[in-house]
């Protein structure tokens, strides 16, 4: 399983656009299917957002959506709820949804953000708007507004790992401005989190090439593609079996100069929580692209116990350069974090570990890989565990 990420559309709803609304036992069924062929994550709705849909009350949409992840979730499955009401993702997440999937960005309801906080869940953050006039160009409004999404998140408690952004194809926008921004998909890397990007059976496929909706497969594997080659880290989709085969091809024709990496961050002096958090940052401006981060967990110190606590989180990475440069990268965030000298095994303001590169093994005076001390240290196996790394993979 590749790095890309396949969401799986489920529709409990009357009048979906693509004609795929099902009841039930029916999306039940449809959710199976799709965590049998390729979904990493099964995103279940219980309102259309096509143009000119029919609202649904919080309460109707719940009734829908509530069966449908308890029974998916009881059953192992990763499950979203597909939601903008407060109401109805209380209910997903007492369900077993560890996803919500916000088409409004936290416009609707900004208590998602602390929801998913509190749960520990996973928020995905999509652009909207009524309309589709823009008073500046339409990548820097999408911008604009993920990125004051995103930091509405953090400050309601969310961790930026468990931040994803959504440019919002088909919402707010003109055909022609939706192919734009795909083909512009690239800076919103800039955000620092995973992308997601929704483009199956989406209408531009029809207002600019002409495909009726039983022809969009087509349109859609060629824009899956056209995404994952321009940094898409997620897509969603309705045709999930063909769509993860597509997404696989499309993730091995993406330049060979990046690789894989898993880093290990920990803080046991001062701030622990924004010491990380400025460290994530520091290696994304070091040109580092986050793929996912682990929980934070906190641990006794290793050697000597006469120190305080730390905190310790692994980041799934991708790295466009050298193992060597990556060091040269950890050193520079480690200065930039006011690391202080102590002795071995001291405290410390942050410590950045490379664990993994690729499948390298790398044994120099200054640089091992696997990192020398991995096996010994449980929390780091837990959290590679966590982020799906098993120890056939190094």
């Amino acid at each position: 399983m590749g790095s890309v990420r396949v969401m799986g559309i489920v529709n409990v709803t009357p009048d979906s656009f693509s004609g795929d609304g099902l009841d039930a036992e029916g999306a039940i069924e449809r959710g199976r299917e799709m965590g049998r062929t390729g979904a990493t994550v099964i995103d279940v709705g219980g309102e259309s957002t096509r143009p000119g849909h029919t609202p649904v009350d919080a309460k109707e949409e719940r009734r829908r959506v509530e069966p449908v992840i308890r029974a998916l979730a009881e059953e192992g499955y990763r499950v979203s709820v597909d939601t903008s009401k407060l109401y109805v993702a209380e209910a997903a997440v007492a369900a077993g949804a560890t996803m919500v999937n916000d088409v409004w960005g936290l416009q609707r309801s900004p208590g998602l953000a602390r929801l998913a906080a509190q749960g520990g869940i996973d928020l995905v953050l999509m652009h909207n708007q009524i309309g589709h006039v823009y008073a500046e160009n339409p990548i820097e409004a999408v911008k604009r507004h993920l990125g004051g999404a995103v930091n509405e998140a953090l400050a309601a408690g969310m961790d930026r790992g468990r931040l994803i952004v959504d440019p919002g194809i088909g919402f707010g926008k003109t055909a022609a401005q939706g192919l734009w921004l795909l083909r512009r998909l690239p800076e919103l890397r800039s955000l620092g989190c995973p992308i997601l990007v929704g483009v199956s059976r989406k209408s531009f496929l029809g207002t600019l090439f002409g495909q009726q909706m039983s022809d969009r497969i087509w349109g859609t594997a060629a824009a899956v593609t056209a995404s994952i080659l321009n940094g898409a880290d997620w897509i969603r989709v309705h045709d999930v079996a063909q769509m993860a085969m597509v997404a696989r091809v499309a993730e091995a024709m993406r330049p060979l100069t990046a690789a894989v990496a898993y880093i290990g961050l920990g803080s046991n002096l001062g701030p622990r929580e924004d010491h990380l958090e400025a460290a994530r940052a520091a290696l994304l401006a070091q040109g580092a692209r986050l793929l996912r981060a682990g929980s934070i967990r906190e641990t006794e110190p290793w050697g000597p116990a006469d120190q305080p606590r730390f905190l310790n989180q692994v980041l799934e990475i991708e790295w466009p350069g050298s193992a060597r440069e990556l060091l040269v990268a950890a050193k520079a965030v480690e200065k930039e974090g006011g690391r202080s000298t102590t002795y071995r095994w001291g405290p410390r303001e942050i410590d950045v570990d490379i664990l993994l590169f690729g499948r390298q093994r790398i044994q120099e005076a200054d640089l091992e890989i696997p990192h020398p001390a991995l096996r010994q240290r449980d929390f780091v196996l837990d959290a590679l565990r966590e982020l799906g790394v098993s120890q056939s993979d190094w």
